[in-house]
């Protein structure tokens, strides 16, 4: 029996460094915390087991390295279970399940790793290792069921598909840790020399090693799964987009052909004015678009799938809408805001949502009644986050304010709380390349088309914000014509 222990303990200790080594390479290929951490986790864990196996290997270490192995006996115990709580909040994705939970269990980690470690060293230099036992008796028992209670809090709260996988784990090691700590309590000096606790310990940790890394590997293959159905998705809404503007193409070449070159003047100036309008809605800047595809890609490579869905989705929903506008004159002023919004969520997932966007309509304005070219707003957007916006740190506000002022005309302010434009403009100016931004003069083209058979006209005021000698932001004071 004594040699079938014997052969046991080293067999695990040889798995166990092979699940380590396992573990750190899958976390260079995957670049996820789960595997790294719980590398770390099953490291401590073997080295905790080294003076306790009694095989050669440990033997040979123990006999080398005792004073290490006597002096880090406890504080290693506490190491692992800060460890093992930690794996839980990436394993069971805590932070996106329940992130108050998350924080506070990171929270408690934090402190608890700290005022053990410090306690630790204090004890070990100072004080000749007096006070490691009372610690061990007093503080390390409620930590360890602290850590319990919340690891299974997170198991309940995180409605993950890897909730089975690390229940089972859980209960594999609890269940073989107290069956070894009752019979390290109850078993007589007769017995034990057959049955060692230690053993039952070893078994609960290799099957709990056993059952976590297939639970990771599960959870890779479901990442995995995930990034290639978006990658589909995100094709699959490439090419219904492209099938829209094939159709818009399509539609426009035909209007162009059926139309002769003796028809009436008026009727060819109003088709070459909606083509121009189509000519200018095309135009939406390109890099707009690839850079909101290269922020939602990011997402999926950081594997965080909601917020590339949530966002592809958003994404989705506003190429349409450009490319429905695209056949269409004028829009709703309600359809335009909700464009518009769903442009600002888009251009702010590359400031880390720090821009505030804020909408603010009249309570006696009807937006249904009210048409307006479609896509006027979205440079004007552009400019306030381009070029108020961008080169500032922090507190980033966009107001978009509508009112009526009187019976012919609608006002649609823009406000930001930006740099101001001659600092935007100083700025533009030390750039070694100095593209011409021509977004405001097509729109001033387009309200000119717009306005051209209506009795009121347009305008477009431009204020900068100054408070003490400084600028706090630029203003955008757009009226456009109900008639």
């Amino acid at each position: 029996m004594e040699l079938l222990f014997f052969d046991f303990s080293s067999w695990l200790q040889g798995m166990l460094f092979i699940l380590i080594a396992y573990h750190a390479i899958s976390y260079f290929f995957t670049k996820d915390k789960s595997f790294a951490i719980y590398a770390c986790y099953l490291f401590l864990v073997l080295v905790y087991l080294i003076p306790k196996t009694g095989n050669k290997v440990s033997n040979y270490l123990l006999d080398n390295f005792e004073g290490f192995f006597n002096a880090f006996n406890w504080i290693i115990q506490i190491w692992f279970w800060m460890l093992y709580a930690w794996f839980t909040i990436y394993f069971l994705d805590l932070k996106e399940k329940n992130i108050r939970l998350a924080k506070n269990m990171g929270m408690f980690i934090v402190v608890t790793t700290i005022l053990s470690t410090t306690f630790f060293i204090i004890d070990l230099f100072l004080l000749d290792m007096k006070y490691m036992n009372l610690f061990f008796t007093f503080v390390y028992t409620p930590i360890s069921l602290v850590i319990v209670w919340l690891i299974i809090k997170a198991i309940y709260s995180s409605e993950s598909k890897l909730n089975a996988f690390f229940a089972f784990g859980l209960t594999s090691f609890l269940g073989f840790s107290v069956v070894a700590l009752y019979l390290s309590i109850t078993m007589d000096s007769y017995t034990s020399s057959y049955i060692r606790p230690i053993d039952f310990f070893m078994i609960g940790v290799f099957l709990e090693a056993i059952i976590l890394s297939i639970g990771l590997g599960y959870k890779y293959h479901i990442y995995r799964q995930e990034r290639d159905s978006y990658n589909t998705l995100l094709i699959s809404e490439f090419k219904k987009n492209e099938t829209l503007k094939d159709q818009l193409n399509e539609k426009l070449a035909k209007k162009i052909e059926t139309h002769k070159l003796s028809e009436m003047e008026a009727l060819y100036e109003k088709q070459i004015n909606e083509l121009k309008l189509t000519s200018l809605l095309s135009q939406m800047n390109p890099h707009f678009i690839f850079n909101a595809l290269n922020s939602i890609k990011l997402y999926i490579i950081n594997n965080e799938s909601k917020n590339a869905a949530h966002y592809l989705n958003k994404f989705s929903k506003l190429i349409r809408k450009i490319l429905e506008a695209s056949t269409a004159k004028e829009v709703t002023l309600q359809e335009e805001l909700e464009t518009m919004d769903l442009y600002m969520t888009i251009e702010n997932i590359r400031f880390s949502n720090e821009i505030d966007f804020q909408i603010s309509i009249n309570e006696n304005i009807n937006l249904k009644n009210i048409k307006v070219p479609p896509l006027i707003l979205q440079p004007f957007l552009e400019n306030a986050i381009w070029h108020g916006l961008s080169s500032k740190k922090d507190d980033k506000k966009i107001m978009l304010s509508i009112h009526k002022i009187d019976v012919g005309h609608i006002q649609i302010t823009i406000k930001d709380n930006g740099i101001g434009r001659t600092a935007s403009a100083k700025i533009k100016s030390d750039k070694s390349i100095n593209r011409k931004s021509i977004g405001i003069q097509l729109t001033e083209d387009r309200l000119s088309n717009f306005v051209k058979n209506l009795k009121h006209k347009y305008s477009i005021i431009y204020e900068d914000l100054v408070q003490n000698n400084k600028a706090i932001g630029t203003n955008v004071v757009l009226k456009i014509p109900l008639s």
